[in-house]
């Protein structure tokens, strides 16, 4: 009779569908630039062991850092030294292999370096990641894992004289920019781009500019089917007829719990989430396609059923998976010792960065779950209690306060944005920062487009900005030589 029972739950689980985990893509997931090969045997990977706390001369305990390097465009000793700097994600070869550090370095006759944050990828201080042990995860020790590493390397013969460059993108451009503001001897200069570096707790000007980006590569009908079919979903939250109809249209493994305002707060992610992973990573073109879709019945019928086929489209659900809904499923995805749940920590304790629905007049505004207490209850229950919303205001306070937020005191410092880019909201995208640190923000660029090489789809503004990066780096460099 045991038996029995347990080929029956085989075999129904076999019939029904498989549950998946929703893509929240709140973590930038740096993936190789276009045209690289990752089967080139230049790029070569070590570790160098590195201090566990940077600012306790009592504490001996140490990790290994892992880092890549390409010495094929390399000049010899006095030659510049390249630093692509890691964020919240494990490093590849491929970024040494193409992009426009890889045409920097080339142009200079640069050395390549590739370092990878800790407590990501396979530089993790413990194989646990609790709070207690995650609590040397922090931008204070990341900045200074980097200017330990460039002191060391620069203690050798071979690259005691070399000029260093650092370029970084999205949480790594902060790291680089605040790098020249905190370690300006051990840098000649940085390229930042897409660079958030105001901390902020509520952050609904994410959405505000997916709405706005949508509007601009879209337009009015497209903002309108998007605004009809979530206005249409949340409309059928209220009978069991309407509920079993938003099962059907998004894939849901079982109806929602319109009593828990958690579970409608992941449903309401599930939608933002993959609006916002297609203006991330858009490129000229893209948008307009998805809003040419939407115009067509390339996602579904109703409004409803076009934003529920988008999200699977976005998070590559097959018909044979559905998603769970519930809150719990959500904080699953960061129970896991990997790249996610050390990026989680990091909002509960300095950044905040929550994408919260905004009250602006966007097509998301109706999504009100996802509010502030969605993700700070996140923080508490993955973590630790004592992260409430107070503490995160105040960890947020301190980041700008010890890193100036908008205001930041730095110089050689390339500053680019893209205007359709989420994350501009959060970054100096107006205004030059300083005489030696301008900005640049390009119409139509999404986030991080400058750190590729030329792409057929760039706009002559995005290969200008390419090139006039390279152009600025090089002019570094040069005016070293003749000091």
């Amino acid at each position: 009779m045991i038996i029995f029972f347990i080929l029956v739950s085989v075999f129904s689980l076999s019939w029904g569908e498989t549950e998946i985990e929703v893509k929240t893509f709140l973590r930038e997931e740096m993936l190789p630039p276009v045209g690289a090969n990752a089967t080139a045997r230049n790029v070569f990977e070590s570790y160098t062991r590195m201090p566990l706390d940077h600012f306790d001369p009592q504490n001996d305990k140490t990790y290994l850092m892992r880092f890549m390097f390409n010495e094929e465009f390399f000049g010899g000793p006095g030659s510049p030294v390249f630093i692509l700097v890691g964020g919240e994600w494990d490093i590849v070869p491929g970024w040494l292999l193409a992009g426009n550090m890889y045409e920097m370095a080339r142009e200079n006759k640069g050395y390549q370096i590739y370092t990878e944050h800790r407590y990501y990828g396979r530089s993790l201080p413990f194989p646990e990641f609790t709070a207690e042990n995650l609590r040397f995860l922090n931008m204070d020790q990341a900045l200074a894992d980097l200017a330990y590493f460039i002191t060391d390397l620069k203690s050798t013969p071979r690259f005691a004289d070399s000029e260093v460059i650092l370029y970084g993108g999205s949480y790594a451009a902060n790291m680089v920019m605040w790098f020249k503001q905190r370690y300006p001897h051990l840098a000649l200069g940085s390229v930042a781009s897409s660079g958030p570096i105001l901390a902020k707790i509520d952050f609904p000007e994410y959405l505000e500019v997916v709405h706005e980006a949508y509007f601009l590569e879209g337009g009015q009908q497209c903002i309108a089917t998007i605004h009809q079919g979530i206005e249409d979903t949340i409309a059928h939250f209220h009978t069991e007829e309407g509920r079993k109809a938003v099962d059907a249209a998004f894939g849901l493994c079982e109806s929602l719990d319109i009593d828990d305002p958690y579970d409608l707060g992941y449903f309401s992610g599930l939608i933002t989430w993959s609006f916002s992973a297609t203006v991330q990573r858009a490129v000229p073109g893209s948008l307009l396609q998805i809003c040419n879709n939407f115009a067509g019945n390339f996602y579904g019928n109703t409004p409803m059923e076009k934003i529920g086929g988008f999200t699977s489209v976005v998070q590559n659900r097959s018909d044979d998976q559905c998603w769970n809904m519930k809150y719990d499923a959500f904080l699953g995805s960061y129970s896991r010792n990997d790249n996610s749940r050390a990026w989680y920590y990091q909002t509960c304790t300095e950044y905040g960065f929550f994408q919260v629905a905004p009250k602006s007049g966007t097509v998301f505004d109706s999504l009100k779950w996802l509010n502030l207490d969605f993700y700070i209850t996140a923080c508490q229950r993955l973590y630790d209690e004592r992260f409430d919303k107070e503490f995160a205001y105040k960890a947020a306070e301190r980041v700008n306060l010890v890193y100036g937020g908008l205001d930041p005191e730095v110089k050689n410092t390339i500053n680019i944005h893209g205007y359709i880019d989420p994350w501009r909201a959060l970054g100096v995208y107006r205004e030059h920062i300083s005489e030696t640190s301008p900005t640049y923000t390009i119409d139509r660029a999404s986030h991080c487009f400058d750190m590729q090489g030329w792409l057929p789809s760039d706009t002559i503004r995005m290969t200008f900005m390419k090139q006039e990066a390279r152009r600025i780096v090089a002019s570094w460099l040069n005016s070293t030589k003749t000091n």
